[in-house]
């Protein structure tokens, strides 16, 4: 080809620069792993209404005086054997809730919910001390919002187009867990840690929101490291032995008030045996 043809081919343009292969790859979250973490039990929270229509009695007052009601969850992930693991709570033995609550009318979003975290899971007086003890909560990306259009136990990952004044508006935050971190459950509940296999598409067990969860993190990359603060794995992992595969474990709080360490329950959610006592 001739210099004048190669002269006529050219663009007055600067050359576009395509993007590479993992220009539009999401996120990556660093989980750390769930022996980094202290757990320990403070005194009982009662729940604030005593049967489901008692609850939705409270929230048709809240919705007179105030409107809508503001809740705020948080999902919480760390690893287990290079899975990840979502902690919540248990009240009950049966019913199962992520950290958070509603929000008092008066509250900023996110200020308001730092209290509510708190009230659950942060410890109390000098029940420990050191690294992990009383930090802020990092509170990240909105990773859903739940809402109820009437005064039922529904809700919706979306708004139906004939409502135009919901009840109740829930949003579940990522919740980026710092390299060490102390938490404290009442003693009427437990802490668990759900590896996310557990939790798909576990409706009747979990209920729609909490099934939902693996599907929302699915937007993030992972890396696992260690004590020692060393990637150990990522996304998408590594092949796992059978003694390595992952299971939920109890935290901290029983029913008898005693904290008897990390159980581990199988997929049925059924004791399996107890580890050694933190």
């Amino acid at each position: 080809m001739s210099t004048a043809t190669e002269t006529a081919m050219q663009s007055s343009h600067p050359p576009i620069t395509p993007k590479t292969f993992s220009a539009q790859q999401p996120e990556t979250i660093r989980l750390y792993p769930l022996s980094n973490y202290t757990f320990g039990t403070k005194e009982t929270q009662p729940e604030e209404d005593p049967s489901v229509l008692a609850r939705l009695k409270r929230l048709e007052e809240h919705y007179d005086t105030h409107g809508m009601r503001r809740t705020c969850e948080g999902v919480l992930v760390c690893h287990e054997h290079n899975h990840p693991h979502v902690l919540m709570l248990q009240i009950a033995n049966a019913f199962f809730k992520l950290p958070g609550d509603y929000l008092n009318f008066e509250d900023e979003e996110i200020d308001g919910f730092k209290k509510r975290l708190n009230e659950r899971l942060a410890p109390v007086g000098s029940q420990f001390s050191g690294e992990g003890v009383n930090e802020d909560w990092e509170i990240g990306d909105t990773l859903a919002q739940w809402w109820r259009p009437n005064f039922e136990t529904f809700m919706y990952p979306f708004l139906p187009g004939h409502v135009t004044r919901p009840k109740e508006c829930k949003k579940l935050y990522f919740i980026q867990l710092p390299k060490k971190k102390v938490l404290s459950v009442p003693k009427n509940m437990k802490l668990l840690a759900v590896p996310l296999f557990e939790l798909y598409d576990n409706t009747a067990r979990y209920g729609p929101q909490l099934s939902a969860i693996p599907h929302l993190l699915s937007r993030y990359n992972f890396e696992f490291v260690d004590e020692n603060d060393n990637v150990v794995a990522a996304t998408p992992g590594t092949p796992l032995s059978d003694s390595e595969h992952p299971k939920t474990k109890v935290l901290a709080g029983q029913s008898d008030s005693q904290d008897e360490g990390m159980a581990d329950y199988n997929a049925d959610g059924q004791e399996t045996g107890d580890q050694t006592a933190q």
